[in-house]
């Protein structure tokens, strides 16, 4: 891996945050490991190291949903059939773009595919997890 650093995909700002702390740990998990993508993307990484970053993700992502659901349900949360959907619609999205990066890693691949695990992240925190503040009141 080359050593030199790349500015972050995305950089860590309190509007994240959503006032449930093991949410919020968890959120900016994510974020670090998209910036850990994008580092690795940017650098020309081996695509096994690729591979296994995408994999990590996945995997925090679904442990990350499933705390979320889990607190979700246990606040009686109004929305929770709708914000579980988008979990499991983007889980979905996770593994096609894993399955593509493995059939096609080429770099102009790693960019959409960033993009796409960004916004989708970033959107999701900033709307539908806002949603969440009001049952940790």
């Amino acid at each position: 891996m080359n050593s030199t650093k790349t500015k972050p995909l995305i950089d860590w700002c309190d509007e994240y945050l959503i006032g449930v702390e093991e949410l919020d740990y968890e959120h900016r998990d994510l974020i670090n490991r998209l910036n850990e993508l994008h580092e690795q993307l940017a650098h020309h990484d081996e695509k096994a190291m690729i591979e296994d970053c995408l994999g990590e993700i996945h995997v925090r992502v679904e442990a990350h949903f499933a705390l979320e659901e889990h607190f979700m349900l246990d606040n009686n949360f109004q929305n929770y059939t709708h914000h579980k959907k988008e979990h499991d619609d983007f889980l979905a999205v996770i593994v096609d773009l894993i399955e593509n990066f493995r059939t096609n890693p080429e770099l102009r691949y790693g960019d959409e595919l960033e993009e796409q695990l960004q916004h989708w992240i970033v959107n999701h925190i900033l709307t539908s997890d806002q949603e969440l503040r009001t049952l940790n009141k």
